[in-house]
């Protein structure tokens, strides 16, 4: 389950598209049936020029919306029922409530047994999840479209059905997973409580938006069953619900099963939309926040406007041009003058209240006051120089373009659209549509951005928050650092309101059998891209397909090699730098002129020195694609390389490299890459370390550059509405770059381990311990050992249902999600089993998954696992092609290795025949536990001593910035 904060791009205007508005009492069939029917109350077609996602809204008569829209592109559905039930809706004193019902709504009900979702969403191939913010709660699945009435009866079992299978038990075990993720997400991550805090500040006390979507500790330590159920019953009728059905599936066929599953649901309590007067700030409020950070950050807020008002799309624009972008005024005053090392400007907008914002990351030879300082300074510059500058007009153009593609590529999914609709509809309750977006941005004039500057910003008060750095006393635990999420209501006793009482629990009856789960209609095929492919004259290959369900193009350049080339003669970290380098213009541009140039066309551009590849990655809108290929052409071949630049990216790197050490989570992935590879270049973290990057220079970027990149390893990956045959003409550009033959060297001898031995990472006082456990295993192959261990490790840890996840967290509360896999490229990977746990479960975490890999490795996969794993996996192929960036990641996969152009009817056969005996010789020969290191981050103060009992010897701590593998047992 996911917490998500949703920021509007839409607008109000009505697109001039066919609407028909139908009453209330307008039946959509014949008078006089004799079973009730869903009624049509709104339809949108579509109009050729417009942008429209068409769709028909439908009325059930115990007040269900039902949101309808067909797209048969893809063999699949994506159900979604949004609540319009955020913690917004909750009251002081038992706050987390919305996020904490999210999570049991998937602990069954009357007919779907605890976990029983997750394994038949997953059997059939789908995905799912669910998320919460301030103002909706949604769940949603996307499925084969013949598994569409399997999903609705799902949906609609835990709407109508709930409550009795609310058990203590499960109560227990999701408050643990919530105190979890607040561990995880909040309290352990750099900046975690940062939004906790301007929250108490920017609202006054009680407000809905004063305490956090994830809830206070301690309100659900004093939760009880009770509350929860209270909740549901007066939030989750289905009069308070959007069902939207996108994808492949027959209008009326569905409308009856909507019907049958959802109309004798009863109706709940009215509810009635939330108004309340925006927040009002008289004076600047300050707080600081002391954090395990490095660098130090400081937020402004000013208080805005809810999603809708007329001010808002003024206001989305007027921060884009204030620090959108390496043109804009916060990036030169920040960026450019090597203050800070992000400048970012938003403007976040909910159902309630907008919240302006301006954050800036510093470098820890900065002062709070003077970044302060410089901000006021900024936004005083801001006004007077571009504001009322005469360029102003341009940088409102090229914001326009921007916007125009981001709300475009949004179309590109049917759960994108989904959740676009049902948005639309609990936000406005009136036709809306994606032209209705673009117009109202398109509607932005200079004036609007001038009278929203003054009357929300100019000499405004705002939140102002700052984080600090807090280094922890030896010996300091968790416990101590959890204060730095406060509740104000912890000691007050709240009583609820007089909505909750009198609430009463009554289930339907209907004329069938609920508990029969409905079996899938006949399988479609998957849509597997048809793709071309091309080589050039100077050896580079290209492979594309082209997709009409919007008008974008994407394009990927992969050069390959990336940080193994470091190994070249180079220090670490060069191919990271020069990637960035590539970003800071060209010969005939400067970096602010680069940067214009982009947003002008509503292009996205990215370069990035990886682990084993550089990719340059582009999207634009097909209406730019001319003038876009001709900037990544610049960016490719004709690189700036400035000296001034030069400083200032190196400058941001070695910061940002020092903040590294701040991130548990990183500081656990990088340990154990380490520790994988030993000290070979594989093994050194591709961002280089501060003693390498240090001694690089801009003459090392340059040969970087002139030595590694080289058509002959790069392969070019398209996406989009354009054709073949204009794609590659397009490309040809690439027949300029000189051919030098590089190769990409091979690397071997990795260190192996006698183990199981476990290995600690010191990070005071952290309320959580990174767990990692694994040896080396295999490279990538599409048909052979690597293939055949990812599927037998799935029932083990490959999928939420899965052994490890299922013990760690839904049986024992001990992590918010736990997993385990094999991740092998062109060089030997890990298998790794990982997780994010409790700190005082540290030691029980560990004994559980040594536990279940030894298990699974002596008495191999069950009849049932085995049958769940072929259908996961089988009908999931059909969810795989939907996106362009699915798209582009499948093409991709077959330029990288050389698949053959059936290699997944090849995968589909291995899946078919694999038998149990052939799985339990894979766990048995590749499950090594006897080379298995065990690496800890966390609070060696709570946790070691308690590693000690575990019976794998004497606990050797790292220092995670110089591991020598000498001290191992190799």
């Amino acid at each position: 389950m996911t917490l998500s904060i949703s920021l509007s791009t839409f607008n109000k205007k009505l697109v001039n598209m066919k609407i028909k508005i139908f009453g209330l009492l307008l039946s959509a069939f014949a008078v006089g049936s004799a079973v009730a029917q869903p009624r049509l109350v709104e339809k949108v077609d579509k109009e050729a020029g417009k942008l429209i996602i068409p769709y028909e809204k439908y009325k059930l008569n115990n007040g269900l919306t039902v949101i309808l829209h067909e797209d048969k592109s893809d063999p699949i559905v994506h159900i979604d029922v949004t609540y319009h039930v955020g913690s917004a809706r909750e009251t002081p004193g038992k706050s987390g409530f919305a996020h904490f019902f999210e999570h049991m709504m998937f602990q069954g009900s009357d007919n779907v047994a605890d976990d029983e979702h997750f394994k038949i969403v997953q059997s059939a191939g789908g995905n799912m999840n669910g998320t919460t913010n301030r103002d909706r709660t949604n769940y949603f699945e996307t499925l084969p479209t013949n598994y569409l009435e399997t999903g609705l009866w799902m949906e609609a079992d835990r709407m109508g059905f709930l409550l009795d299978a609310v058990t203590k038990k499960s109560f227990e075990n999701q408050r643990s997973t919530v105190k979890n993720e607040k561990g995880q997400n909040y309290l352990s991550r750099p900046y975690g409580t940062l939004g906790e805090v301007t929250d108490q500040n920017l609202y006054p006390s009680g407000h809905p938006y004063s305490w956090p979507t994830i809830g206070f500790t301690d309100d659900l330590d004093r939760a009880d069953e009770n509350d929860l159920k209270n909740f549901f019953l007066r939030w989750y009728g289905p009069n308070n619900a959007i069902l939207t059905i996108a994808g492949d599936f027959e209008k009326d066929k569905t409308l009856e099963l909507v019907e049958k599953y959802f109309g004798s649901i009863k109706q709940g309590p009215e509810v009635k939309k939330q108004v309340l007067p925006p927040p009002v700030i008289a004076n600047d409020k300050y707080s600081t926040i002391e954090d395990q950070i490095f660098l130090p950050l400081t937020q402004f807020v000013f208080p805005s406007i809810p999603n809708y008002h007329r001010d808002e799309v003024a206001l989305d624009m007027l921060a884009s041009i204030m620090g959108g972008g390496n043109n804009s005024v916060f990036y030169r005053n920040f960026i450019k003058s090597e203050k800070a090392i992000q400048a970012q400007v938003f403007n976040p907008c909910f159902e309630l209240s907008g919240e302006f914002s301006i954050i800036i990351v510093a470098y820890p030879d900065q002062t709070l006051e003077d970044t302060e300082k410089l901000i006021r300074e900024t936004l005083n510059e801001f006004e007077t120089d571009v504001l009322k500058g005469t360029g102003i007009g341009e940088l409102l153009a090229q914001s326009k373009a921007e916007m125009k593609t981001q709300i475009i590529s949004g179309m590109e999914t049917v759960a994108g659209k989904a959740a676009q609709l049902a948005s639309w509809h609990y936000l406005l309750g009136r036709p809306y549509n994606v032209q209705d977006d673009l117009d109202r941005y398109d509607a932005v004039s200079v004036e609007d951005l001038n009278r929203v500057f003054a009357k929300y910003i100019k000499n405004k008060k705002a939140v102002i928050t700052n984080v600090v750095q807090y280094i922890p006393k030896p010996g300091e635990n968790m416990e101590d650092f959890e204060k730095a999420s406060f509740n104000p209501f912890a000691d007050k006793e709240v009583a609820l309101p007089a909505e909750y009482e009198g609430l009463s629990y009554v289930k339907s009856s209907d004329k069938f059998d609920r508990s029969k789960r409905p079996q899938p209609t006949d399988p479609k095929p998957a849509v597997v891209p048809n793709f071309y492919r091309s080589k050039l004259a100077n050896g580079t290959d290209i492979i594309g397909t082209q997709t009409t369900e919007v008008p974008m193009v994407g394009m990927m350049i992969n050069i390959r090699g990336g940080h193994i080339m470091d190994d070249n003669g180079f220090q670490d970290g060069t191919a990271v730098l020069t990637g960035l380098m590539m970003m800071e213009g060209t010969e005939k541009y400067t970096t602010e002129e680069f940067g214009a140039a982009l947003k002008k066309l509503g292009a996205f551009l990215d370069i990035s020195g990886g682990p084993n590849a550089t990719t340059i990655s582009m999207q634009c809108v097909q209406e730019n694609i001319d003038a876009s290929v001709a900037l990544l052409e610049e960016a490719l071949m004709k690189p700036r390389f400035s000296p001034e630049d030069f400083k200032r990216v190196k400058k941001q790197l070695l910061e940002s490299i020092k903040d590294q050490r701040t991130n548990p989570d990183l500081i656990a992935a990088k340990a154990f890459t380490n520790l994988m590879y030993g000290n070979t270049v594989l093994g050194r973290f591709y961002t280089g370390t501060y003693e390498s990057v240090d001694k690089i220079k801009l003459e090392d970027v340059k040969s970087f550059y002139e030595k590694n990149f080289s058509p002959n390893i790069t392969n070019v990956v398209i996406v989009g509405s354009k054709g073949e045959d204009e794609m590659i003409a397009k490309m040809q550009f690439l027949n300029k770059w000189e051919n030098k033959n590089v190769e990409v060297p091979k690397i071997t001898a990795f260190p192996k381990y006698e183990g199981p031995q476990i290995l600690l990472i010191d990070k005071p006082a952290a309320p959580q311990s990174q767990l990692r456990i694994g040896y080396l295993a295999n490279p990538y192959d599409y048909n052979g050992i690597f293939f055949k261990t990812t599927l037998m490790n799935f029932p083990l840890g490959g999928n939420f249902s899965s052994r490890i996840n299922m013990n760690l967290r839904e049986d024992k509360g001990f992590t918010y999600g736990a997993r385990s896999g094999f991740s092998g490229s062109e060089y030997s990977g890990p298998f790794v089993a990982s997780a994010s746990v409790r700190a005082s479960s540290t030691d029980s975490s560990i004994t559980e998954i040594m536990k279940e890999i030894n298990n699974y490795r002596e008495k191999g996969i069950s009849d049932e696992e085995l049958e769940f794993t072929k259908s996961s996996i089988l009908l999931s192929d059909i969810l795989n092609y939907e996106s362009s960036w699915q798209k582009g990641s499948f093409l991709d996969r077959i330029v990288r290795y050389d698949l053959p152009n059936d290699f997944v009817a090849q995968q589909q056969s291995i899946v078919n025949k694999m038998t149990k005996e052939e799985i339990n010789k894979l766990a048995k020969e590749h499950l090594k536990t006897e080379e298995m290191i065990i690496l800890v981050v966390g609070n060696s103060y709570v946790i070691k001593k308690r590693l000690e009992k575990l019976g794998y010897g004497k606990v050797k701590e790292l220092d995670a910035t110089n591991i020598n593998l000498k001290e191992f047992k190799l």
